[in-house]
């Protein structure tokens, strides 16, 4: 697995799927329907690039690359209690 084309992958795919829902919640919406699709498509962008660490953290215990594994983990948890917190 290689670390910048997993997490460059990862990160793409967040911004083309959060700008597709985006865009058809706001074709919805301006119809008079439901605003839903369009928020989920901005959780989408908000949440890519917590998932591109995740990914991130993955790659580098595959490629054993200790210390900066235990950097993206420190992030991942800091990352997950902020969320938690804010519940």
């Amino acid at each position: 697995m290689n670390l910048n084309r997993s997490t460059a992958m990862t990160l793409r795919a967040g911004i083309v799927l959060g700008m597709v829902l985006m865009v058809i919640g706001l074709l919805i919406e301006s119809t008079g329907g439901d605003d839903t699709l369009l928020y989920t498509g901005m959780l989408v962008l908000i949440i890519s690039p917590f998932l591109g660490v995740i990914v991130s953290f993955v790659s580098l215990l595959s490629e054993k690359d200790w210390i900066w594994a235990i950097v993206a983990g420190i992030l991942i948890a800091i990352t997950t209690t902020g969320i938690l917190m804010s519940l």
